[in-house]
């Protein structure tokens, strides 16, 4: 019976660790790598091997697979294409050590086949720290969870489900397993996030540099619940600020493979708009032969991401700052110690703080309007009275949608150094949905798992997929 295709449960595996990752009825097809020539094992016990036209084959404890056509040559032996391995310890392939199967699809790819939660014991620790508060880390499973779920939906064709690179979300198998992350994974078992029915698009980064965006100015497309939103607690991260030396050249050559134009020699680089957080939206590139406009993700990506680690420029560097956390629900303030029945500096009591906090995970406030909150806390307890306007409206209607973003023209120039630009910036990644290093600020803080992520998904649900 050929395997490949369906869905199957995956039996739990004994686990070593103090906590286990409880097996549930959803597969995850993870590509480990394209096509090739594999050497794989195992901790224990045997490999089993099944080939497509049900044949079966004891490989002992470890193998070299050749992929060969619609074949895979393995002991002198050719079977056909695709072939699922399993065993009764962790399997092992290119150093890692993984739950589940291995499957080789008809296209030689080695994928790995495993339960979602015990998928997601292999992804938490390799995208946050395993040290980082439990509201923090159960954030990041539901968060995890939603995304590979998604993107299960839109890889049928392709045989897979998720990379296993920052591509989609890294996964670095059963090898770094931690017990605190693996209880994260357990406590929120079957936990998604949801946009009315349907599963929500749950992209996250590491640091948004103060201000998360907009889908549309990363991707393009208009998701209600991606909108830009201010981060609520100050935090700092080891990329808080950064700065990046590039050369003319480079640029050059990447403004060529975008526009397929050569504008010859840059001689000055612009961000010339940026959206309501700060973060560039359009570069504009002066060259000795003509000048071109292009958007700044694009930019950043062509560059490359690890040396541009953000579109949140800065003239001159810096790190951001939030001048008034909003408290999150149902907790004292920790700075304070005051209760419900006591008054802010702002002038609101703890229980309008509370219902500040609330409104802004309901999605009540706009953009624009929660940075001037958060600039101007005098004017909270304005904000606090056009809330209760809008939530108790009979139609329950939420913050009118702002049809025109504010911009600034910026115009201010990238610094130039002999035939280098330097470029000066805050945060890390494309900066759409939740922030992780804002979700462990906001989880030192004491908001919970539910609150951080209707904070960087407004609008949308914690709910059991099954």
């Amino acid at each position: 019976m050929i395997l490949i295709l369906c869905r199957r449960i995956i039996l739990a595996l004994t686990l070593s660790l103090m906590i286990s990752c409880e097996a549930s009825a959803r597969d995850v097809y993870v590509r480990l790598s394209g096509s090739g020539s594999y050497s794989i094992g195992i901790t224990q016990g045997m490999l089993v091997m099944t080939d497509s036209e049900g044949r079966l084959a004891n490989l002992g404890d470890s193998a070299a697979i050749k992929v060969s056509g619609n074949n895979a040559v393995i002991m002198g032996n050719s079977f056909m294409l695709p072939i699922r391995i399993t065993g009764e310890g962790f399997l092992k392939f290119n150093g890692k050590t993984y739950r589940g199967a291995f499957l080789i699809t008809q296209r030689g790819g080695l994928l790995n086949v495993l339960d979602v939660e015990q998928y997601l014991c292999g992804v938490l620790p390799a995208e946050v720290g395993a040290s980082w508060p439990d509201e923090a880390l159960r954030a990041q499973a539901i968060s995890a969870r939603t995304y590979v779920l998604r993107q299960s939906m839109n890889r049928y064709e392709k045989g897979y489900d998720v990379v296993d690179t920052d591509s989609d979300q890294v996964y670095k198998g059963a090898g770094i397993e931690t017990a605190k992350t693996n209880q994260a994974v357990a406590s929120t078992a079957g936990e998604i996030l949801t946009y009315g029915k349907e599963l929500a698009h749950t992209y996250f980064h590491s640091d948004s540099g103060g201000h998360t965006a907009d889908i549309s100015d990363v991707w393009g497309g208009n998701i209600p619940y991606l909108t830009g939103v201010p981060e609520v607690v100050s935090y700092k991260s080891p990329v808080s600020t950064w700065n990046a030396r590039i050369s003319a050249s480079k640029i050059q050559n990447a403004i060529k493979k975008i526009t397929g134009t050569d504008i010859g020699n840059i001689t000055e680089i612009q961000v010339s708009e940026v959206d309501d957080g700060g973060r560039a939206v359009n570069m504009k590139f002066i060259g000795s032969k003509g000048t071109k406009t292009i958007k700044a993700s694009q930019f950043r990506t062509t560059i490359d991401p690890r040396t541009l680690k953000s579109t949140m420029f800065t003239p001159s560097g810096g790190a951001f700052s939030v001048k008034n956390d909003l408290t999150p629900s149902g907790l004292v303030s920790k700075k304070s110690g005051q209760n419900a029945s006591s008054s802010s500096s702002t002038g609101l009591t703890f229980e309008e703080e509370q219902g500040i906090a609330q409104m802004t995970a309901e999605g009540i406030f706009t953009s624009t309007e929660l940075v001037d909150m958060l600039t101007n806390p005098d004017k909270k307890k304005n904000y606090y009275q056009i809330g209760l306007g809008r939530s108790t409206r009979t139609t329950k209607q939420k913050a009118p949608v702002e049809t025109a973003k504010p911009r600034s023209k910026y115009g201010y120039s990238i610094e130039k150094s002999g035939n280098d630009f330097i470029f000066y910036g805050r945060g890390w990644g494309h900066g759409v949905g939740l922030c992780q290093w804002g979700a462990m600020a906001m989880a030192e803080q004491g908001y919970t798992a539910e609150r951080i992520l209707t904070h960087y998904y407004p609008g949308t649900s914690v709910r059991k997929f099954r």
